[in-house]
């Protein structure tokens, strides 16, 4: 039985559970010795009152032994608990006309906890072999206080079972322990298989996202393009996937907020980015989403940004460079399948989640009729969300337009808000377009 711990654990864990059910067992054994010879006290035989005192004193070692489990504690149990048995035993049965043999349970009550001692063992074989000695100590105890005495010697079939029942106990549990010191390593290989089979499929997609983000798009830019020389933003997004793919890591996370101002790519914000009036926040600016919406409008999309951009500031690193992506593949969509030069980047938040809502009224499409090979909203923006925990919704028809919301978990401990009122950012006044709303 191994609990669902790692080896190292199991064998001290039963071990512990074990002694902890045989010390409370002893401890029971002995409260009854104590309740029963003061009753008998009372009654008839105040002679008995010294029993009293050695079953407290056993009573006593007995606790501090089960608080500091040391071999020296439990050397001192066995040696006061077979001066207390012979004691116990000599003063009982010494009463006249009340047992009329050996073998009565009271007797029998001390040697019963004296025996538990070998519930504390470390091993199987530890633990069989202090109850044994705990046994024949307890029983050597009581022949020679009976020896002496008008009262016939009866095997004591109480202690013998308490002893046969504890001896099995640990048996069976130091046979269960080896059969499960053998399953470990089984066990430990299944558990990090798993482990790297989720690393492995985690990798396979953000490769395939990312070089959806990089190459395939490209490729599709560049068979979408007039002939003759290239624009200057499809110049630009050509030599930031060149530099993406030869120059960096690509598959390394990247805390957007702390290596925007550093990398080749770094975008400065474009002109009217913000409404008069309204200076635009630099977390809004440090912001994975705000490279996004650059990016778009350098290959010359019109991209209105409104709701509340501070609510990017809830997001880890990780979601922000995510959240990015899958917004400038929402974006690059637009640009290459929309048919429409202008989208609407709406950002709201509650108290649990951001949410991003990418818009346009272009073309439109069937998400379920979309061609198998299209993975841009498979792999680049679902997926990528949904490995975070979040969800995305596509509202769209031929003709219509298409309404993509992204939702994705804040952080726990999101970083301090600056109070901002909402912004709306774009080059110039965007095409007349639906007036689409979070459903």
């Amino acid at each position: 039985m191994s609990l669902g711990l790692p080896g190292h654990l199991v064998q001290l864990t039963l071990a512990r559970a074990l002694a902890r059910a045989a010390h409370w067992f002893a401890l029971t054994c002995l409260t009854a010795a104590v309740v029963s010879v003061s009753v008998l006290t009372l009654a008839r035989s105040p002679q008995l009152w010294v029993t009293v005192i050695v079953v407290i004193v056993m009573a006593s070692l007995l606790i501090l032994f089960t608080r500091h489990r040391r071999i020296g504690f439990a050397v001192a149990y066995l040696v006061v608990g077979t001066l207390g048995v012979y004691v116990f035993t000599a003063t009982v049965l010494g009463v006249p006309d009340v047992f009329p043999a050996s073998n009565m349970f009271l007797v029998a009550l001390p040697k019963m906890a004296l025996v538990m001692v070998g519930g504390a063992g470390s091993t199987a074989l530890a633990g069989v072999l202090w109850s044994t000695a705990a046994y024949l100590l307890a029983e050597a105890a009581a022949l020679l206080a009976i020896l002496g005495m008008a009262v016939p010697y009866r095997p004591d079939l109480f202690t013998l079972s308490t002893f046969l029942m504890l001896v099995g106990v640990m048996v069976l549990a130091g046979i269960d322990r080896r059969a499960s010191n053998a399953a470990q390593p089984a066990v430990h290989r299944a558990v990090q298989d798993g482990a790297n089979r989720q690393l492995r499929d985690a990798l396979d997609t953000r490769a395939i996202a990312l070089l959806n983000d990089t190459t395939v798009t490209q490729l599709v830019a560049l068979s979408l393009a007039e002939p003759g020389e290239l624009s200057p933003g499809l110049r630009a997004s050509l030599n930031y996937t060149l530099t993406t793919l030869h120059n960096t890591n690509w598959l390394t996370d990247i805390d957007a907020r702390s290596a925007t101002a550093g990398r080749p790519d770094s975008l400065e914000p474009s002109p009217n980015t913000a409404t008069p009036g309204t200076p635009a926040s630099e977390a809004w600016q440090s912001s994975a989403v705000f490279t996004a919406v650059e990016r778009g409008r350098g290959r010359g999309l019109v991209v209105a940004v409104t709701g509340d951009t501070e609510a990017l500031t809830r997001l880890d690193a990780g979601s922000d460079r995510d959240v990015g992506l899958a917004v400038q593949q929402c974006l690059v969509n637009v640009i290459l399948h929309a048919g429409i030069a202008s989208a609407e980047v709406a950002i709201e938040s509650d108290a649990a989640t951001v949410s991003i809502l990418v818009t346009d009224a272009g073309r439109g499409f069937t998400e379920s009729e979309s061609a198998s090979d299209r993975l841009g909203l498979r792999q680049s923006v679902r997926r990528r969300i949904e490995q975070l925990g979040g969800s995305v919704v596509i509202w769209s028809r031929p003709g219509a337009g298409a309404s993509v919301r992204l939702t994705v978990p804040a952080a726990t401990h999101p970083s301090p808000k600056v109070p901002t009122r909402p912004v709306r950012t774009s080059r110039q006044a965007p095409q007349s377009r639906p007036n689409r709303k979070f459903r």
